[in-house]
């Protein structure tokens, strides 16, 4: 086996656990919990800069009108590969 061929399974690999672990496996997380998970994040920089991280927030809708929100919630697994990645240093408010 040939370093090219080696090169592009090893590739090919990675990016399906990462696909695995960020579809199947993700963890999904409250602000409060990534920051501990996560120590570079604090809560001041969610407050600030939270809409540039990807999240979620769930809604119930009646006759039309959101009448319940719940609070944002955040992919562990896929912010702490943003961060392998270096991916948090260029995020775009």
């Amino acid at each position: 086996m040939d370093r090219l061929l080696r090169a592009e399974i090893v590739a090919e690999v990675r990016r399906a656990m990462e696909e695995m672990n960020e579809t199947y496996n993700e963890q999904w997380v409250s602000g409060k919990e990534l920051c501990k998970q996560v120590q570079c994040i604090t809560a001041s920089f969610l407050d600030e800069y939270g809409q540039t991280l990807p999240r979620e927030r769930g809604r119930v809708w009646k006759d039309g009108i959101a009448v319940r929100t719940t609070g944002w919630v955040y992919p562990l697994h896929r912010i702490k590969r943003m961060i392998a990645r270096s991916e948090l240093k260029e995020l775009r408010a």
